[in-house]
């Protein structure tokens, strides 16, 4: 089973998450970049704002080919209850390449529940699987991870 965790990340804390995930599967990374500084607070109102509006980003070439992989678990903050626009611009310009899907993201304390099933939408296929993490969990999360990495890969067998 060829894995690629792909993921944005702003603060670096979905990163983290991203990178226990590449642990469990062995799996190929694949970081979304945008063109747009997103640092600072100034950063986090235009982040939101974007996301609020459905604006799509311009995300850098990618380094790895979606099709090449059996599963694509795809990582993403929440922003104003929805995914980030490095995300959205991800999964609408890839979601034809996709085998199977997963789905995961962290946020403060809300707003998960509409950005996965948004995920599901954009990408019109149902993922095997789907994690948040909220700001609780960071830090001591390897519970919820496991299980999670767990079932997608018992879905798989």
């Amino acid at each position: 089973m060829k894995t690629l965790i792909a993921y944005y990340s702003r603060t670096n804390i979905t990163e983290n998450v991203a990178k226990s995930l590449q642990k469990e599967f062995h799996a190929d990374m694949e970081e979304i970049q945008d063109f747009k500084n997103r640092s600072g607070v100034i950063g986090w109102i235009k982040s939101c704002y974007d996301a609020i509006k459905g604006i799509p980003a311009e995300i850098k070439p990618l380094e790895k080919n979606p099709s090449e992989y059996d599963t694509v678990i795809i990582g993403t903050p929440v922003w104003a209850s929805t995914m980030a626009s490095p995300i959205l611009t991800y999964i609408t310009e890839n979601k034809e390449k996709f085998k199977d899907i997963a789905f995961f993201c962290t946020c403060g304390n809300s707003g998960y529940e509409e950005t996965l099933a948004k995920m599901e939408e954009i990408a019109t296929k149902e993922p095997l699987e789907t994690l948040f993490l909220t700001k609780s969990d960071i830090g001591a999360y390897e519970d919820k991870l496991e299980s999670y990495a767990n079932k997608i890969k018992n879905k798989l067998r």
